[in-house]
């Protein structure tokens, strides 16, 4: 009994560590600047090009960052955790403006997503949207 005692108090003290450390600051936490440029889109739909610049915040090497007001048009979400290395996958929930701007013309209000493979350093990163058309993510303090 005295042996599985030690190893139970063994376990929780390793959960309580991982725990613990999963609360602390990362070397990126803190108030970020993202820009997100998309180029005009040259295919069928001839989207045109747009930048956003908007404020983020890290907190526990996570990554949010808001631009424009939740649930109206030309709002943003950008989501997601920063590994210690600085590689990310982030998420972007958006919902489109105007519908010259968006791909294949979609229309006012609607909902769309998309990942961003992105890469950060202690002061700055940048990213890519992994699918659809091209677009550019800067990151910097």
């Amino acid at each position: 009994m005295h042996r599985r005692q030690i190893l139970l108090a063994f376990a929780f003290a390793v959960v309580g560590a991982q725990a613990f450390a999963a609360h602390l600051p990362s070397k990126f936490d803190g108030p970020w600047n993202v820009t997100l440029s998309c180029p005009p889109h040259s295919g069928d739909d001839d989207a045109k090009g747009y930048t956003h610049r908007f404020p983020g915040e890290v907190t526990n090497s996570r990554l949010r960052a808001v631009h424009g007001a939740e649930g109206e048009p030309g709002w943003h979400l950008l989501t997601g955790r920063i590994a210690e290395d600085g590689a990310a996958t982030l998420r972007l929930e958006g919902i489109v403006n105007n519908p010259k701007y968006a791909i294949n013309g979609a229309q006012q209000g609607k909902a769309y997503t998309y990942r961003v493979k992105a890469r950060f350093e202690p002061s700055s990163g940048s990213g890519e949207r992994l699918t659809g058309r091209t677009c550019h993510f800067v990151f910097a303090r």
